[in-house]
């Protein structure tokens, strides 16, 4: 007489088991009236002559044939009252999140870029399943198997079904690659739309699905990152000379509000510049010079009046020989006063303006 199973249970202590079968080998040898214990984030599917006969959810159930419907005839044809031992088998498949699995290109994808017409790309990330329907998963993933672990189930995922949808989805996200890690939550949502209805015919739902990285090599980042600094160097320019001519502009704009413009600002600093080094030793020239420096300066806005206006021209030169020796001679003094003549230069100036009188 065989063992009999009367409390059926499975505890998963590794917390990485989609689907266990009990027993593990050969058909269970179950009694009639047995008491099946499914916990929280289980399911607990009754199969007969393998084929799903019914599906416990949590709890604790008393297998009868009010429990599994079908069975009525099969055990009224056995002994025993009721209580007789029947082969069948449970499998036991969890039901909660499992996460933290990864994905990986283990070749790279070629993008089209602007620039460098074609780049190597690789990528990685993870992703979160449940089971969704354990009666399509069971046959169609399980098996005949003794047990189903997360790992099994990575690896299958991620060569048949991640990988190849991860490549359509970079290849309809149309963006060059200094782009995509702007775009990798885009790029995630556009893989599980791919992927939904593949693995809902797998008993299986997609969760969860991230793009952690998205890379290329090394020679080519090279060359992008010497790009990107080019295009930064020349925007920078460009854009300190905007912010000149924003300027220019507005102080142009003041300068006009203030009656002024900015030619009449560059003659009086000039006029400024040529004082200031009025009797300065080193200065390579005398005392004389720098004066007659410091007079041609002071002609500059008469020269340039001049060459806007020309009738005034005319009018400023016939000024220029009917100057005042009286007004000549007080000019002299005060050069001579502020160091700009020496006494013999103002003598043999004041000579030649007195002969004028």
């Amino acid at each position: 007489m065989p063992d009999l199973a009367d409390i059926l249970e499975f505890v998963d202590a590794t917390g990485d088991v989609l689907a266990v079968r009990v027993p593990a080998e050969g058909p269970a040898v179950i009694r009639w009236g047995s008491q099946l214990i499914v916990r929280e984030g289980q399911c607990a599917l009754f199969l007969r002559d393998g084929r799903a006969m019914a599906l416990f959810e949590p709890g604790r159930h008393v297998l009868t044939t009010q429990s599994v419907a079908g069975i009525t005839g099969f055990v009224a044809g056995l002994a025993y009252d009721g209580a007789s031992p029947f082969r069948a088998e449970l499998v036991f498949v969890g039901r909660q999140l499992f996460r933290d699995l990864r994905w990986g290109t283990p070749e790279p994808v070629y993008l089209p870029d602007p620039v460098l017409l074609q780049i190597p790309v690789r990528a990685n990330g993870r992703f979160a399943i449940r089971v969704s329907d354990p009666t399509v998963f069971v046959p169609r993933v399980l098996g005949t198997r003794p047990v189903f672990r997360q790992r099994d189930l990575e690896e299958f995922l991620r060569a048949q079904h991640l990988v190849p949808a991860l490549i359509d989805a970079l290849a309809s996200l149309g963006k060059p690659f200094v782009e995509l890690p702007r775009y990798t939550r885009e790029l995630g949502t556009g893989a599980r739309a791919i992927l939904a209805p593949e693995f809902a015919a797998l008993g299986l739902e997609l969760t969860d699905l991230s793009v952690n990285s998205v890379t290329t090599t090394e020679e080519i980042q090279a060359t992008l990152n010497g790009n990107a600094r080019i295009a930064s160097e020349a925007f920078a320019k460009a854009r300190g000379t905007q912010y000149d001519l924003e300027a220019r502009a507005a102080g142009a704009t003041a300068l006009m509000q203030a009656g002024t413009s900015y030619r009449e600002v560059g003659t009086t600093d000039a006029l400024k510049e040529l004082a200031s080094n009025v009797g300065e030793a080193g200065g390579g020239g005398s005392a004389l010079d720098a004066g007659v420096s410091l007079g041609a300066a002071m002609l500059v806005p008469q020269m340039m009046q001049g060459m806007l206006k020309p009738d005034a021209a005319s009018a400023a030169g016939t000024a220029a020989f009917d100057v005042d020796p009286v007004a000549r001679l007080k000019q002299l003094k005060e050069l001579l006063d502020v160091g700009a003549l020496t006494q013999e230069e103002y003598e043999a100036k004041k000579a030649e303006w007195l002969k004028r009188l």
